[in-house]
């Protein structure tokens, strides 16, 4: 699934993979709750591999 991502995701495509709205990953970002990310430059990495860290919620994953 991640080998055609990116290396790095930004926040807004982050959270479309993950299925979680945007502010919520900023939150879990600032909690440093998400492995392997950074703020560079004032925007936000997230290593394409803390997508299957991550995963699918619960709710999508039993669908």
């Amino acid at each position: 699934m991640t080998d055609d991502l990116p290396q790095y995701l930004d926040a807004k495509q982050f959270a479309e993979l993950v299925q979680m709205h945007r502010q919520t990953v900023y939150q879990k970002l600032r909690a440093e709750e998400v492995p392997g990310a950074r703020k560079i430059g004032g925007c936000w990495r997230i290593p394409r591999w803390a997508v299957e860290e991550v995963g699918t919620p619960a709710h999508l994953a039993n669908a």
